[in-house]
């Protein structure tokens, strides 16, 4: 399994209960090692299968009510 490393900037994470919440709706995914969910920085770095689109990791933090995007 190859993977990559992505950092996510998460805005509304505010607290450990929303840091809970970030973490269940990545780790859920299909091709997910590992999320590593930073609530001072509000970030989250997630290492996951190549095949596993950045898109998606999108799509699952705006589903459970954050806005996000990939941090370069």
């Amino acid at each position: 399994m190859e993977t990559k490393t992505t950092t996510l900037a998460v805005e509304g994470m505010t607290c450990p209960s929303c840091a809970a919440h970030v973490n269940r709706a990545l780790r859920d995914l299909d091709g997910i090692a590992s999320v590593d969910v930073r609530l001072r920085e509000g970030t989250v770095i997630v290492r996951h299968e190549t095949s596993a689109p950045v898109d998606a990791l999108v799509d699952a933090l705006r589903e459970a009510g954050y806005e996000s995007s990939p941090r370069s």
